[in-house]
């Protein structure tokens, strides 16, 4: 995924939710339900269109000093590209 201006952003169709029965983050859409890890969940709570891709590492990056940034980076791309490949986050030009 490249363009860290683009602002990633939930699909119109999906919403990010507490399920308190699951005791976790999920992604609700009209098929079913996505369970997030709590890594997931972190990166899925940024996606309010506003921030660019740039931006939502940069918070990744900001919450996890400890790690390494480039690594970061990585995973958070992965995690998003897997989310659009699947049709829950659309990518928005600046």
């Amino acid at each position: 995924m490249s363009g860290d201006a683009r602002r990633p952003v939930l699909a119109r169709r999906a919403r990010f939710r507490w399920d308190a029965a699951r005791e976790q983050h999920v992604v609700v859409v009209p098929e079913g339900v996505l369970t997030l890890t709590e890594e997931g969940a972190e990166i899925t709570a940024l996606l309010d269109g506003q921030r660019s891709l740039a931006a939502v590492i940069d918070a990744v990056a900001a919450a996890h000093p400890e790690a390494a940034r480039e690594a970061l980076s990585i995973d958070v791309r992965e995690y998003l590209q897997r989310l659009a490949d699947r049709g829950y986050v659309t990518l928005e030009e600046p």
